[in-house]
Formats: C-alpha cells, sequence, structure tokens
C-alpha cells in the first residue's frame, strides 16, 4: 500500500484538511506529535499517480507499505446552504436534485478538488454569507467583484451568480487556477477572468466595489495597503483566513488603512469579518 505523508504546523490543520478535499475522509489521518505545535498527515491507499501529484502539490514523501489490507467508503460532501439564495453542490447529481427541490435558488456546483475553498470549511462558508447578505444591500445597483486567493473560485463564481457585473480573481496557485477555470465551465459561469499572480506583489490597477480575500493572516497583513488601494471609498472588504489569536493584529493592519468593521463571524478557531472602507 503506497502512503503519502507530510509534516504541517499544528495551526494549519483545518487548512490542510480543505487543502485535501479531494481524498476520502476515510484515507486520511492527522496525528499529533509531541510538544503539539506539529502534525503528521497521512493519506492511504495511494495510486502511484495520485502520490506524485500530491508530492507535487504539497511536498511530503511517499512510502510503501507491505502486507496491509486497507478498505475505505466513500464519502459525498452534503449540500451547504447559503442564507436562501445559494446552494453549494458536490456533484452533478445532488445539482439535479438541488433544481428540483430548489428551483428559485442558485445553484453552485464546486466538485472536491486540490485547491482551497469546497464551502465547507468556515472560513469559505462565512463568506459566502457575508457575500449574499451584500447582495441584498446592493440590490439592482451595478457591482463588480475582486477575489484575492481564489482558490476554487468558490466566492468568485458565487458573485457572479448573485449579480455581480464583472468579477476578477486571482491566485498564487497555478493548480487553484486551473480548477477555478474548470468550475467555471462546470457551471457554464461566463465573464468572470482567472489568473495566476501574487497578491504582495500585486499593484491595483482599479478599484472595486467589493474585495474577497480569503487569505492566510500574514498574507493580509503584508497586502493591507494594495487592497485598500483596491477597494473603492465606501466599498467593502470580506476577508477572512484569520485564526482569533491573530484576529487583532488583522484589524489593526486594515484599520490603519481605513477600513471599519462591520461584523464579525467566529467559528471554531476561524475569524471572517465584514469591513468597509471609510
Amino acid at each position: 500500500m503506497i502512503v503519502w505523508r507530510k509534516l504541517a504546523s499544528a495551526k494549519w490543520e483545518d487548512a490542510w484538511i480543505e487543502r485535501l478535499a479531494v481524498v476520502d475522509a476515510s484515507r486520511m489521518a492527522i496525528f499529533s506529535l509531541p510538544g503539539g505545535k506539529a502534525i503528521r498527515i497521512e493519506v492511504y491507499a495511494c495510486s502511484k499517480k495520485e502520490a506524485a501529484g500530491l508530492v507535487k502539490q504539497f511536498g511530503g514523501q511517499v512510502r510503501t507499505l507491505k502486507d496491509r489490507v486497507f478498505t475505505h467508503q466513500e464519502t459525498v460532501r452534503k449540500p451547504i446552504r447559503i442564507r436562501e439564495k445559494l446552494l453549494v453542490v458536490a456533484s452533478e447529481k445532488q445539482r439535479i436534485a438541488a433544481l428540483q427541490k430548489y428551483p428559485s435558488r442558485k445553484i453552485l456546483l464546486v466538485p472536491a478538488a486540490m485547491a482551497f475553498g469546497t464551502g465547507e470549511h468556515a472560513t469559505t462558508a462565512a463568506c459566502l454569507r457575508f457575500l449574499a447578505d451584500l447582495h441584498d444591500d446592493h440590490g439592482a445597483d451595478v457591482w463588480d467583484m475582486l477575489d484575492l486567493g481564489t482558490g476554487s473560485g468558490i466566492l468568485a463564481l458565487a458573485a457572479k451568480m448573485l449579480g455581480a457585473r464583472k468579477v476578477s480573481a486571482f491566485d498564487f496557485d497555478p493548480h487553484a487556477v486551473r480548477v477555478a477555470k474548470e468550475n467555471a465551465a462546470v457551471n457554464k459561469i461566463a465573464g468572470v477572468v482567472f489568473k495566476k499572480a501574487d497578491v504582495t506583489k500585486w499593484t491595483p490597477a482599479t478599484k472595486w466595489d467589493v474585495v474577497a480575500a480569503n487569505l492566510f493572516s500574514e498574507v493580509l497583513i503584508l497586502s493591507a495597503s494594495r487592497i485598500a488601494r483596491a477597494t473603492k471609498s465606501g466599498g467593502w472588504l470580506i476577508f477572512s483566513g484569520v485564526m482569533r489569536h491573530q484576529e487583532k493584529e488583522c484589524v489593526a493592519a486594515l484599520t490603519a488603512q481605513g477600513f471599519r468593521v462591520k461584523k464579525t463571524i467566529r467559528k471554531g478557531k476561524w475569524v471572517t469579518t465584514l469591513a468597509r472602507k471609510a
């Protein structure tokens, strides 16, 4: 049996669970190491191609275990309800069922993939709820949206479905950009521009009504001035990827750039905030 394994910081355990959403949960195990600061992530019963793909994408090591029997049961993500407006599903079968049961809702299909943003993680779900709430605030007005660290493209695609006129999104990871484009094609959504870029080196060329930034806290702080330059006066910022002990530092960095916190969702270790540029 082929096993992929990797050491990582314990504080990013939830993030790694989402990164590896493509793997059946029954084939993955996470072990806490002595001292509590590190974890070991293992994925069992890999094919050679899958193991090579995990190493290429995330690093780590591959081992072959002999004389082991391993069985697993496939798990399917349940549909994720976002207010009464949007339903995120994981398969074509779920989409067909959702269209029949909820004819008035927007249905977004996001298959499990090796990129952030399947909708299950607390940060992604909270960002989607804020985005749905902002749709009410904008009403029939024209609004554009920028998605920083797009991952699977879920926020950018949801914004388009909720009525955004123009949506632009980028990610540092070329694999994430590829997956986001595939998800746009699966949902037959046009008008969303996905590209590879580094938010810490990017220079905003225009200003947006809504900016979503589901990024690690260190990246948020480092990019605060760029995010501010990309947000219109009176515009909205949805930011997440922040753990509770990092909240004050992130809020301080963005407040210094003219943002004012309007609402915060805290779920488990994670914090998601809606702010407005003064």
